[in-house]
């Protein structure tokens, strides 16, 4: 196996870890199936976002995490276990590894020791009602603000590309496309609003490019 494995010692409450994880797992739209004979959670179609999975446990204040991707070559047919690192698929890779270091960030957030406490969000960060005890307090959510700028950037990308390789502009077109539905789940709606339009009009430029050169070349 080629799994990005991390195992800590939290001692946290179990309600609060699963409610880290839930928020977690919703906000990048894993779904929970069955894989080749293992329960685990997957998201990523693979015609455009690389197919990431992740399975994890809690047992007597240990958190054990593994995180892989796959190649998805057809609908439903999957390569073998990709490393999390290599210049192959670097750039989902990368952000993915750096989604489980900052899961295990949220973690580790302090908890009030006193029912009514209510620490602060961090800046930027979305803030949560957990129901601690009797009083619910606001913990730190999952932040998908990043992708918001990642959209934005693949996005602009796209529109510049499509001028000279337009199949390049579409796939980072789509990929803004794609960035931006995470990234407005954050704080940065709008940039992430920004960057779903502009990966629009990317893909657009690269059709419109590529219906001229067709022409020019036939006539």
């Amino acid at each position: 196996m080629a799994r990005y494995i991390r195992e800590v010692e939290l001692n946290r409450p179990e309600d609060f870890v699963q409610y880290i994880m839930t928020d977690f797992l919703s906000r990048h739209g894993f779904k929970l199936v069955d894989f080749q004979g293992e329960q685990v959670y997957r998201t990523g179609g693979g015609l455009v976002e690389i197919p990431k999975f992740l399975s994890w446990g809690y047992w007597n204040g240990i958190f054990h995490v593994e995180a892989w991707t796959r190649n998805c070559w057809l609908p439903g047919v999957y390569g073998e276990e990709n490393a999390m690192t290599g210049f192959m698929g670097c750039v989902p890779k990368s952000a993915y590894k750096k989604d489980i270091e900052e899961l295990i960030g949220l973690l580790y957030q302090p908890l009030p020791v006193n029912q009514g406490m209510q620490p602060q969000a961090a800046a930027g960060g979305p803030a949560a009602p957990y129901p601690y005890g009797q009083q619910p307090v606001l913990v730190r959510g999952t932040d998908m603000s990043r992708y918001a700028t990642m959209a934005f950037v693949f996005a602009m990308a796209g529109v510049w590309v499509a001028l000279i390789v337009p199949i390049v502009g579409v796939l980072f077109g789509v990929l803004g496309i794609t960035y931006a539905g995470k990234g407005k789940l954050s704080s940065r709606e709008g940039l992430a609003t920004g960057g779903m339009v502009i990966g629009i009009i990317a893909i657009v430029i690269a059709v419109v490019v590529w219906i001229l050169r067709i022409f020019l070349f036939l006539f």
